[in-house]
């Protein structure tokens, strides 16, 4: 045996023998007797030495499985009382295993499942779904999730989300489940309140839409009360412009029969008086063109000539400034031009100036005067109105462009002039209309895009 290699021992029991030496060396050795000689002492030693580590081995043996088993029921523990349920199935679904909160979830005690079929615990309509999922799992050897249902309990149905992955030996599967019908329900709960807030926005963006509606049809119609309420000014204006030439087309008729059949009446007198009376119809009929252009409704936008729409709007009420001894003096830039709806801007210069116009005549102002100023700056056209009535009290002016205020008398203005034209300026025109008080009166700035 001397002349056989020997392999080296391994580490662990290097270590375990130099252990046992350790504490053999510090017992006190027995004598052996003396006619003992060296190779039974060497025996000897090696005897001990052997037992010591065996009596190691035993003693790390038993703190092993100490270990183990302390484990082993903290394990148990775990596994009985883990708010999840687990359960170990076979390749047929059969239960070998099952913790406490498994079967209370089942709602059947855990010695009447083990052994039983898993899926006998699923309503018929769910099982075709969990044998799928069983021959996934055993077929992937990954972890596998699906959710199944659960018979009802009262009425309600109960959900639980399930996991499995299959064990090393491939012969049955791990699963864990935990019950889910409380998220199921809210998620239910929370899809019905959102197809409700989803139908009930369709609603009131409906009721929003419809209010829209109104809203603009009232705003037009209120446009429409506006320029009626002009109207009567207007025709004021029109039955002052007429008057006089209605007063000489009368006289000129009346001098035809009187002068007949005497010798002033020739062909070039009575050439004259026709042409004064045409002259005198055009007129006429111009006013009434003029009059008819005023209330015609605007569809589109377009570019127009501010000094234009400026001595159109002038030349429609100037006769009721003037009766009233008020000046109306324009300083405009050459060639401005605006991109808007020149009726719908006709309208609110008009309504300024007659706004204008009646505050001077209230208060009584000597040399009454409305000046008008246009310039174009950085693509805008303004137009500025000023007047020299002492200008509006401080009290009011964040008020002026409020529907229905008015500073006039019962029966003297509904109050929808000013707010109007504002609307009128901001909203269909995209400009701006403010009002300021500067050095002896009031300025009326209007502030729209340019045409160009």
């Amino acid at each position: 045996m001397g002349n056989l290699e020997q392999k080296p021992p391994p580490v662990e029991a290097t270590i375990l023998r130099r252990r046992a030496e350790d504490q053999l060396s510090a017992r006190v050795t027995e004598e052996l007797p003396a006619a003992a000689d060296e190779k039974s002492r060497w025996l000897t030693h090696e005897l001990s030495v052997h037992q010591l580590e065996l009596e190691m081995q035993n003693a790390e043996l038993r703190r092993t499985r100490d270990s183990l088993e302390s484990a082993l029921e903290r394990y148990s523990a775990l596994y009985e009382f883990a708010p999840v349920g687990y359960l170990t199935l076979d390749r047929h679904g059969v239960i070998l295993a099952i913790n406490l909160q498994g079967a209370a979830l089942l709602r059947i005690k855990r010695s009447d499942l083990v052994g039983q079929i898993f899926v006998h615990s699923v309503p018929l309509s769910g099982r075709t779904l969990f044998h799928s999922f069983l021959e996934r799992v055993f077929a992937t050897r990954k972890k596998v999730s699906c959710e199944v249902s659960l018979a009802p309990e009262r009425d309600l149905p109960r959900y639980l989300q399930v996991e499995a992955a299959v064990d090393p030996s491939g012969e049955c599967c791990n699963m864990a489940i935990l019950d889910i019908t409380d998220r199921r329900r809210t998620e239910e709960m929370l899809a019905g309140t959102l197809c409700r807030s989803e139908e009930l926005n369709k609603y009131l963006d409906t009721r929003v839409q419809k209010a829209m509606a109104d809203l603009l049809e009232k705003e037009k119609m209120l446009i429409v009360q506006d320029r009626h309420a002009v109207m009567g000014e207007m025709i004021n204006n029109i039955a002052h412009q007429w008057r006089q030439p209605l007063d000489t087309l009368g006289l000129i008729i009346q001098k035809l029969p009187l002068f007949y059949g005497s010798e002033e009446f020739t062909r070039d007198f009575l050439e004259n008086n026709t042409g004064r009376a045409m002259k005198l119809v055009s007129y006429l009929s111009r006013t009434i063109d003029d009059f008819r252009n005023f209330f015609r409704s605007d569809k589109e936008t377009s570019a127009f000539g501010l000094n234009q729409i400026v001595e159109f709007t002038i030349s429609l009420i100037e006769q009721s400034f003037l009766d009233q001894q008020i000046r109306i003096v324009c300083r405009l830039e050459d060639g401005l031009t605006v991109n808007g709806y020149p009726g719908e801007f006709s309208q609110v210069l008009m309504n300024i100036l007659m706004n204008a116009r009646d505050t001077l005549v209230q208060r009584q102002v000597p040399d009454g005067r409305i000046t008008l100023c246009g310039f174009s700056e950085e693509g805008i056209t303004v137009l500025n109105v000023t007047d020299n009535a002492g200008g509006i009290p401080e009290d009011i002016i964040d008020k002026i462009f409020d529907p229905y205020f008015s500073t006039k008398g019962p029966g003297q203005g509904g109050g929808i002039g000013l707010f109007m034209s504002k609307t009128i300026i901001e909203k269909n025109m995209g400009g701006r209309l403010t009002a300021t008080n500067v050095q002896g009166g009031a300025r009326l700035s209007i502030e729209v895009k340019n045409g160009e």
